[in-house]
């Protein structure tokens, strides 16, 4: 039997101590970075939803705003938007316009959404297929325009639901029309509503993607609603006090976070308080596209 002399074992339990340190020295490491990483996200997460509360808060700023400017008599033709300016937290582009400067896709007939879709870069066949489907889902019958699509085809494409067969309640419905990208629907909604109950448009407040959509037509003269937005600058009443609007408000928090919405509110209620009645809200569009980092315009004052 060979016997180990008592440095040689001291020196192994050394060894072994010093291999056992360095392990505990590396998994308190690995803890360690494991702990700061989720710290960080946690401290990434919190100032995200810092600033979108911050960006949330600021647009319900500038709605009020809006609101209140609405109320205010109006000075000739000019309804004074849209306009920048600042509050505490961040910076505010905010515009209104009557609702009958949008399309309504619960009235307009099926050639006008199909120009509109030109405008905005869909090829011609699935600008017509794309307005078919939508008078498809808005109709009350089940009959199929060429190109459209009835309960038959959202039933083959998957769907447990068919065509409304009724008007559209809200924009963001169009979402449910069979085959309407995503991102078609998000770039159509600024220039759409389902609320003027009225194919005419006033070209005095509309887009240029709109005009180019009556343009097809030779519908751009003006509507009934230009002539009243006159009667009632000239007899110093709020501007669009008897029709609705959207107000649009996209929102710069001091970090240069950008967030923004579009609602749509009723006519005005009571000629003191200007108040009117939310009908819809959406995100805005188009959506914010500055750099990260990049400034609003210099802004006026907010009231």
């Amino acid at each position: 039997m060979t016997s180990r002399r008592p440095g040689v074992r001291k020196a192994q339990d050394r060894g072994a101590a010093l291999i056992l340190v360095v392990w505990a020295v590396g998994l308190m490491a690995v803890i360690g970075a494991l702990i700061a990483r989720d710290a960080h996200l946690d401290a990434l997460e919190g100032n995200r939803m810092r600033q979108a509360l911050d960006g949330q808060l600021l647009v319900e700023s500038g709605q009020r705003i809006a609101l209140a400017r609405l109320a205010q008599p109006a000075n000739g033709l000019s309804s004074g938007f849209p306009f920048i300016c600042d509050l505490e937290k961040g910076r505010l582009l905010i515009n209104a316009r009557p609702i009958s400067a949008l399309i309504d896709i619960n009235v307009s007939q099926e050639e006008t959404l199909a120009a509109l879709f030109a405008a905005l870069g869909v090829p011609g066949p699935d600008a017509a297929s794309h307005a078919a489907r939508i008078a498809d889902y808005r109709d009350g019958d089940t009959s199929i325009r060429p190109g459209g699509a009835e309960y038959a085809e959202y039933t083959r494409a998957g769907l447990a639901y068919g065509p409304a067969n009724r008007p559209f309640i809200r924009t963001g419905e169009l979402s449910e029309v069979l085959g309407l990208p995503p991102e078609l629907v998000k770039a159509l909604l600024p220039f759409v509503t389902a609320h003027s109950y009225s194919a005419q448009v006033d070209p005095l407040y509309a887009s240029p993607e709109v005009l180019a959509a009556l343009e097809v037509f030779g519908t751009r003269a003006g509507t009934s609603l230009e002539d009243q937005a006159w009667a009632e600058s000239a007899e110093g009443g709020a501007m669009f006090a008897a029709e609705p609007v959207v107000v649009e408000v996209i929102a710069q928090t001091a970090s240069g976070f950008l967030t923004g919405a579009a609602a749509t509110y009723g006519p005005q209620e009571w000629t003191l308080s200007g108040s009117r009645r939310l009908i819809e809200e959406r995100a805005a569009g188009p959506e914010p596209t500055l750099a990260a980092g990049a400034a609003l315009p210099e802004p006026g004052p907010c009231y």
